[in-house]
């Protein structure tokens, strides 16, 4: 299958870039959120490295770079920097909030963020509306909607975080109001993400190299998986195919699964490079998204197993941000590396594919 995956803009992010994440919501697909994080004293490995225990406690810069890109963008340049603590990840909710695009952030100092997207005189800008810290010294490390399939007047977020520990908040008026909290994982908890289809349902990866399955109404794991041969960085649930999942892993691994059976994985593919972050194609939901640090970007296809269709090794450092932008008529793709604090913008074309 040939397959061109071409570069169109380069911006450079001055902090380390790791999260990338385009808006879903109509009139604003046009907009990209770009991620940084930086130790004012430079760490080994600034996200894994700075999670742990032992660390001496250093400063976690961060900064939120919006961008505006549509048909007459010649280059990169963003409209608003917004300064934080180190963002570790961040998501659009797919719907508007109170009539707003609503951006949640986690950062380094253990804190959710939500961001309203604000059009005034045809100006946009990223206004904070409501913070909510989830306790201790622990990094906020993974942010989830439960609201990607359907609508909710007050959705929920899922935040992992350094500690192994999840939470659960409600959006409740102009406030953060915590739902449940669960102690997951013996070390970092790096992901938690939502059943979209059941969103008493929600999923936990941790550093202890564990998968968890949890419902809302119970404290205790419901399932717990033991098949990742190092930590799960990455689970991602497919909002058009009910029952089907797949997960990321410092094992070089991206795992397929059926919900109803999650014992054991339906088949697993080596995408040779650590997996920070698994995107499902906005509307081809057999085409998947990698990031996959060290080893550069993938592009998966998912039939009866997962296959690799195409890289992209452009970027020089890790490879952390990932995100396809809402358009059905172009299939943009953003992605941000870490130390060299790149911002790519590329387009992906599929010979004879009516998506991509």
């Amino acid at each position: 299958m040939a397959v061109t995956w071409n570069t169109k803009w380069k911006w450079i992010t001055g902090y380390s870039a790791d999260s990338v994440e385009w808006c879903p919501v109509e009139r604003f697909k046009h907009v990209l959120v770009c991620g940084t994080y930086q130790l004012e004293k430079k760490d080994e490995d600034a996200i894994s490295g700075a999670s742990s225990a032992n660390q001496p406690k250093q400063k976690r810069l961060g900064r939120i770079y919006l961008f505006s890109i549509n048909d007459e963008t010649t280059h990169l340049s963003p409209i608003q920097e917004v300064d934080t603590a180190g963002i570790l990840d961040q998501k659009w909710c797919y719907h508007t909030i109170k009539d707003y695009p609503v951006l949640a952030v986690v950062t380094s100092e253990g804190v959710t963020q939500l961001y309203r997207l604000v059009e005034e005189n045809g100006t946009l800008n990223l206004l904070l509306w409501i913070e909510n810290i989830v306790g201790g010294e622990a990094l906020a490390l993974s942010v989830d909607w439960s609201s990607n399939k359907s609508f909710m007047q007050e959705p929920n977020l899922v935040i992992s975080d350094s500690s192994g520990t999840i939470t659960v908040l409600q959006i409740v008026g102009d406030c953060l109001q915590k739902i449940g909290q669960w102690k997951s994982h013996s070390f970092e908890a790096w992901i938690a993400a939502y059943n979209y289809w059941n969103t008493d349902l929600f999923y936990s990866g941790g550093d202890d190299c564990l998968l968890k399955s949890y419902d809302i109404r119970i404290p205790e794991a419901v399932v717990i998986n033991r098949s990742h041969e190092a930590g799960v960085t990455s689970i991602r649930n497919n909002v058009e195919v009910e029952h089907q999942l797949v997960t990321g892993s410092y094992d070089e691994k991206v795992r397929l699964w059926d919900l109803r059976q999650l014992k054991r994985c339906l088949s697993e593919t080596d995408v040779n490079g650590g997996v920070w972050r698994l995107k499902w194609h906005p509307f081809d939901k057999s085409i998947i998204l990698a990031a996959c640090m060290y080893g550069g970007f993938r592009i998966l296809q998912v039939e009866e197993n997962v296959c690799v269709m195409a890289d992209y090794l452009e970027h020089e450092s890790i490879s952390y941000g990932a995100d396809w932008k809402f358009d059905n008529t172009v299939s943009l793709i953003a992605t941000c590396s870490f130390y060299d604090c790149n911002l790519h913008i590329s387009e992906l074309k599929v010979k004879n594919h009516p998506l991509v």
